[in-house]
């Protein structure tokens, strides 16, 4: 069963608990080494040593940075003996970063914009 989403469009803006979360999700992904193992997780998952070697980071550093990642539910972690890996929470974390790469793409090449499902736009003031 599919369940209804909570979030509808209101033209008196979002609620305060919502644009709390909102904010919060872009400041996570606001930073470097955050935003580059965000990436790196939306191919497959990896291990803290693996991120690591390829964000060029302790992996202190980057258990640091997934914990902050995992508290807002961008990732999630699997346990396979005593490694833990980690991976994208769900569809969605992949899919808000591949718009900000989408939309950076366009920007860069001057391209002009899409129009968007009537469910992605804002409410128009009445």
């Amino acid at each position: 069963m599919t369940k209804e989403h909570l979030i509808s469009s209101s033209p008196h803006g979002l609620p305060t608990d919502i644009l709390a979360d909102v904010v919060a999700t872009f400041k996570a992904l606001s930073d470097e080494t955050r935003a580059q193992l965000i990436y790196l997780l939306t191919a497959r998952e990896y291990s803290v040593n693996e991120l690591s070697r390829h964000v060029a980071v302790s992996p202190s550093a980057v258990s640091h940075h997934l914990a902050k990642l995992r508290a807002i539910r961008l990732v999630r972690t699997r346990r396979e003996g005593n490694q833990i890996f980690y991976s994208i929470d769900d569809r969605h974390v992949a899919a808000l970063f591949r718009e900000a790469l989408y939309h950076l793409d366009h920007v860069r090449q001057n391209m002009p914009d899409q129009p968007y499902p009537s469910y992605l736009t804002a409410p128009q003031s009445q």
